[in-house]
């Protein structure tokens, strides 16, 4: 069971960073098989799921375009103004978020929306064995559909 997730985790990763991969809901089965399976042969996949958790195959496939200096002064400012760090902390960062998110809905709707998600089931559903990510799927195939059906 574990190698199963791995290797799905893996796959969506490489579904996701793969250039050829961009729109997979245009995609049938049998096309997302034989990716999988030149990503298994390329080693694309096991690439991901290394001791290294992927940053190896990720750095010599990916780079950045900004220039170097530039990058060199975000980060000099960034340890300057004490956000280089901020969301490493053992608290994951949720102590400078707290101080620094901006938000702009009342609290009377947010009470009402959680109120509504408990009582419709919905509010547990991102802390399943899947870590809600069944759940996040299914929310982004409706926004497509929903965009695809509005630039009609």
């Amino acid at each position: 069971m574990k190698q199963f997730k791995a290797t799905m985790a893996a796959l969506a990763a490489v579904l996701a960073l793969s250039a050829t991969a961009v729109s997979a809901q245009g995609l049938t089965r049998a096309e997302v098989q034989a990716q999988l399976k030149a990503a298994e042969a390329s080693g694309e996949l096991q690439a991901l799921t290394s001791e290294d958790s992927g940053s190896a195959y990720l750095a010599s496939h990916f780079h950045s375009t900004e220039p170097r200096s530039e990058v060199k002064a975000e980060v000099k400012e960034a340890r300057a103004d004490g956000t280089l760090n901020a969301l490493d902390g053992t608290d994951s960062g949720s102590f400078y978020l707290s101080r620094h998110e901006v938000l702009d809905t009342p609290r009377a709707e947010v009470k009402s929306e959680l109120a509504a998600a408990e009582k419709n089931g919905t509010l547990d559903q991102l802390y399943g064995e899947d870590s809600g990510s069944f759940e996040l799927a299914a929310h982004r195939n409706q926004a497509s559909t929903r965009a695809a059906v509005a630039s009609n």
